[in-house]
């Protein structure tokens, strides 16, 4: 297993800087969510930033806020597909779209894309990953591919890996190791952090994810001991991506984000123990 941060962690700071700062506290890769200064200062310099800090960028994730030029999912895939090439990912990690069926509409349109990515792909590195999704209102709940069964089938299917995020399926929610165990065979990430179940926000989805989702593990709702204690028996090998809320690190205090950064990982280690 090897122990991963997200970038949207930190999505503001510079690409140095989280290069600098995850190297410094020992994370073992980088989840890289594309952002203005990946896409301005282009595959060269982030490939130059992994190899300078030897740190290897091991998925890779849309942005957070939709690039207008790759919004869609048949430009999106192709441009991060290229980018994964030359920055020797693992995975590229895609979420699981919001739509009602995939026979017409949006849902279409998405498993077109997929097809066609999966097509281009060989079975080796990236590996085409679908992510879990997130329940922000209650109107998210009937989304096709919400529930783990049916994202599981939809990842046999199409030859798909998964990514389960821990904060998205409390927040549906479902039981953590249940969805692991549906999960298992093809799971080749798991997006670490906890949740805070009672916490009253309104349903937006900015305000949610940054005061709700994406928490400081051991400061929520999650059993987060137990479900590592579970992947270290069972001989979980896959990436373990921290994916904290900048809200929750205090990003705008280096020496906070640093401190809790440290706390995530001790809180990991103490439960894997040498996994």
């Amino acid at each position: 297993m090897r122990v991963s941060l997200s970038t949207a962690s930190l999505y503001l700071y510079p690409l140095r800087q989280i290069f600098a700062l995850a190297k410094e506290l020992g994370f073992e890769g980088l989840e890289l969510v594309l952002n203005p200064e990946s896409v301005i200062r282009g595959s060269d310099y982030v490939r130059r930033l992994s190899e300078e800090y030897g740190l290897p960028i091991f998925s890779l994730h849309p942005p957070m806020i939709p690039i207008p030029r790759w919004k869609h999912h048949h430009k999106l895939l192709p441009w991060m597909t290229s980018l994964a090439r030359d920055w020797d990912c693992q995975f590229i990690v895609i979420h699981a779209p919001k739509a009602l069926t995939l026979a017409e509409g949006y849902g279409y349109q998405y498993l077109q894309a997929v097809e066609a990515c999966v097509k281009g792909l060989s079975t080796s590195s990236p590996r085409l990953s679908v992510e879990n999704q997130a329940v922000f209102q209650t109107s998210d709940r009937q989304y096709i591919l919400g529930p783990p069964t049916n994202l599981r089938d939809f990842a046999d299917e199409q030859d798909l890996i998964l990514t389960l995020d821990t904060a998205h399926a409390a927040s549906y929610p479902y039981d953590l190791l249940e969805a692991y165990e549906t999960f298992a065979s093809r799971l080749g990430n798991i997006h670490l952090s906890d949740f805070l179940s009672a916490r009253p926000i309104p349903a937006r989805f900015n305000l949610q994810s940054y005061f709700k989702h994406h928490q400081i593990p051991g400061d929520g709702d999650l059993h987060l001991r137990e479900f590592l204690e579970h992947l270290r028996a069972d001989s979980y090998a896959g990436l373990l991506t921290l994916e904290i809320s900048p809200v929750a690190l205090e990003a705008w205090s280096p020496s906070r984000v640093k401190s809790k950064l440290i706390r995530c990982l001790d809180f990991v280690h103490d439960y894997l123990g040498d996994a």
